[in-house]
């Protein structure tokens, strides 16, 4: 289930160049005002595969109608667009009642009046379906360097970047307890060029990239992919995207 949210403030609003967390605070927050127990079980648990954890919601970066850049990070001019995704109804719809209650979003000193809430309905999933992030995707694996496992992050011109992305996709199917069908494959493909970001998530230096693929395979996969995201840091703004339109769409 994916939400398109629209916000208007007005006037431009300034926010810091890695206004991701704020975003990741408040989702937390929305939701655990609606539905405290579930909001917690996100929080302390999610859904646990093979010791990896997954909260099993996605949500994109802003979209306002123009950027610009300043001194203290970005102006974003409204409207401002935002999409929250989850393979669950029920953090999707927690979210929509916090929503529709308070009427506003507060990151840092902005405040954002939601103007319009809508569902929006699953693209077309089948055959080779062409996308785009909306948010950035990592991919990372843990690699030995002087006795200690550290983390890698890896680019979209590895193929291992592309198979830790299916990787991830069947445990998260599997800790949802999904049935996929035996020997279900999602197949990636890089189209044109990537752009390359490091941002500081909690602390913690990230290594992600953004640009288009296509996807093509199991049809109950790629609908995960769509609604839970692809990659880590889901619920820290990380793997979202999109289906572009094909002609006569």
């Amino acid at each position: 289930m994916r939400l398109h949210i629209v916000f208007n403030t007005g006037k431009p609003i300034t926010l810091p160049w890695h206004y991701p967390h704020l975003l990741h605070g408040f989702l937390y927050g929305a939701i655990a005002r609606a539905r405290p127990q579930l909001g917690s079980f996100l929080h302390e648990e999610g859904f646990v595969a093979e010791s990896h954890r997954y909260k099993m919601v996605v949500f994109s970066k802003l979209y306002p109608r123009r950027a610009g850049t300043c001194s203290a990070g970005l102006i974003l001019t409204p409207p401002i667009h935002w999409w929250v995704s989850s393979p669950l109804v029920a953090p999707v719809e927690a979210l929509a009642v916090t929503l529709l209650a308070e009427g506003e979003v507060v990151l840092g000193s902005n405040h954002l009046a939601v103007e319009r809430i809508e569902v929006e309905p699953v693209p077309e999933l089948e055959g080779r379906v062409l996308c785009e992030t909306i948010s950035p995707l990592v991919a990372s694996t843990g690699i030995m360097s002087e006795g200690k496992l550290r983390k890698q992050f890896l680019s979209p011109d590895e193929p291992r970047f592309w198979e830790v992305l299916e990787v991830n996709l069947l445990r998260k199917a599997h800790a949802l307890g999904l049935w996929i069908k035996e020997g279900a494959r999602v197949r990636f493909e890089k189209v044109g060029e990537w752009r390359s970001k490091l941002l500081t998530v909690q602390g913690t230096q990230v290594r992600c990239y953004e640009g288009r693929f296509a996807l093509e395979g199991e049809k109950s996969l790629l609908l995960l992919a769509y609604e839970a995201g692809l990659g880590e840091r889901n619920m820290q703004g990380f793997g979202m995207f999109r289906v572009v339109p094909t002609q006569g769409q």
